[in-house]
């Protein structure tokens, strides 16, 4: 995955989410399951999909899922390339906890998961609650598109 890059291939996509074909839908545009549906991978063939019995209202379905990427992160070296020896196992402990333990840490850290921008912000103010301060960034971002919500 390049540096900034907009994930339009929807590898990221679960085979759970549901896709969205349906033209005659207002805010088609702007909906995640519409441009889903747009850019599937030719080799999905059949998976979950809203249904044509979904009631539209003028703002869309109960489903509209909010189609634009988010910032999302990985990767601590840098957050820890200037924490004192001290503060460094807290810090770990207190973000291995929030992450959801020891295994949920490292994914993080080497990109098998992603973290959210709200994630980012929580541990962002983690490392503030320390006394450390800018620049206090991640080692690697990309654009991609939350399938969370």
């Amino acid at each position: 995955m390049e540096e900034n890059e907009i994930e339009y291939n929807f590898s990221n996509m679960p085979l759970s989410w549901q896709v969205c074909f349906l033209s005659e839908c207002p805010v088609k545009e702007q909906c995640l399951r519409q441009l889903a549906a747009q850019h599937l991978d030719k080799r999905r063939d059949f998976g979950p999909a809203v249904y044509p019995t979904m009631e539209i209202g003028e703002k869309g379905c109960r489903l509209f899922a909010t189609g634009k990427p988010k910032r999302m992160a990985w990767g601590f070296s840098n957050l820890f390339a200037e924490v004192k020896s001290k503060d460094e196992t807290g810090l770990r402990n207190s973000l291995k906890q929030y992450l959801g333990g020891h295994g949920s840490y490292y994914r993080y850290n080497r990109g098998e998961r992603l973290l959210t921008p709200e994630q980012q912000t929580w541990i962002i103010n983690l490392f503030r609650r320390y006394g450390y301060v800018e620049p206090l960034t991640f080692d690697h971002f990309a654009e991609l598109y939350d399938f969370g919500e």
